[in-house]
């Protein structure tokens, strides 16, 4: 697993490394992007995919998936206003949507999303298959909205190796409830069952033309991908490799995933500046102080090292290891707001 760093700035001392390194790591940067979205053609969503597009092309988004309910979106069709940014990318996919919901990423045509079976880990077989055959990959959306997909349903799934983490859909369930789990708890168990398994953050988003919190609104979750080149393939290997972090507000300066050990700091001012849009509200939470916490989180979900700042590095003490950070905000009204990042999982175990 090789090691990234974010700050170009800390760049010129390592270009010794770089050079024996190979091009594409030299090469490599990190794109902002989005894998979940709606348009119109949903019957559910108030806006076209040109407009839908330009809202994220417009906000300095590199990359976005269409992923309308079982239909395919070709981005060649999807024409931008303006004077269009060539580090804007449309990256075809689907939302599979049956039984379970998958974001088909990077496929070439329509997958078929008719299946049935009373199994749904038979259901979601199906899925990776069949997106498999379109050239693509997959992303189980929202496993905790509606009737819950269970750890024990995932795990003979073979080759899925991402989830939603986090969905900024306002009715989706990420957190711990009364009745379930966190999607971190379900993260952990999957991890612990031996799975490769990349949490992503999407925001899901269906409504344009209406703004406030409770309305599903875009921007309020994404991913920082690492990669060679802004192409629909090199987005999707990138990810599928875990070279991406998470977020719902939290920006990152550097982050170094090492053989064992995972190293970061946060950018303050770009953290900063995401959380002063007019559309992100973060998660209302009761407690806490005003700040930012680093926890670095093991087996079972165990915190193995937690830091009140913005740097830190831990080294796994098991067969996995990830990262967490929080960014609390006290606002006048007095009312605390939490804002997220979240790093891939190393691992020490050969996965």
């Amino acid at each position: 697993m090789k090691s990234h760093r974010i700050n170009p700035m800390k760049q010129s001392a390592q270009i010794l490394f770089f050079l024996v390194m190979p091009a594409l790591l030299f090469a490599a940067k990190w794109y902002k992007g989005n894998t979940h979205v709606h348009t119109v053609l949903c019957g559910h969503a108030d806006s076209t995919p040109e407009v839908v597009a330009q809202w994220y092309h417009d906000r300095g988004y590199n990359f976005l998936v269409l992923s309308e309910h079982n239909k395919f979106i070709d981005p060649a069709t999807v024409k931008l206003t303006g004077e269009v940014r060539e580090d804007f990318l449309l990256v075809p996919g689907e939302e599979i949507t049956g039984k379970v919901h998958f974001t088909a990423m990077n496929v070439s045509r329509l997958v078929p999303w008719d299946f049935r079976d009373k199994n749904r880990s038979v259901v979601m077989q199906n899925y990776v298959d069949e997106t498999e055959k379109a050239g693509g990959t997959n992303i189980l959306n929202h496993p905790l909205w509606s009737r819950m997909v269970q750890a024990h349903e995932i795990t003979p799934v073979k080759r899925l190796y991402m989830f939603e983490l986090y969905n900024g859909h306002p009715g989706v369930k990420n957190f711990r409830g009364a009745h379930h789990p966190s999607t971190e708890q379900l993260w952990d168990a999957l991890l612990e069952k031996g799975m490769t398994m990349w949490g992503v953050s999407s925001d899901d988003a269906h409504k344009l033309k209406k703004w406030g919190e409770k309305e599903n609104n875009p921007g309020r979750g994404w991913v920082m991908v690492n990669s060679e080149e802004l192409s629909s393939d090199a987005i999707t290997k990138a990810m599928l490799r875990g070279d991406f972090y998470s977020s719902s507000g939290v920006m990152l300066e550097e982050l170094v995933r090492g053989t064992n050990s995972i190293e970061l700091s946060v950018n303050e001012d770009e953290t900063a500046c995401e959380l002063a849009s007019e559309f992100l509200f973060g998660r209302p939470v009761k407690k806490g102080e005003p700040g930012t916490t680093i926890e670095f989180i093991g087996p079972e979900g165990e915190v193995v090292k937690t830091v009140q700042g913005t740097t830190a590095k831990c080294e796994a003490k098991g067969p996995y290891l990830r990262a967490k950070v929080t960014h609390r905000v006290k606002n006048e009204d007095g009312s605390l707001r939490e804002y997220y990042a979240w790093t891939q999982p190393v691992f020490t175990d050969g996965r």
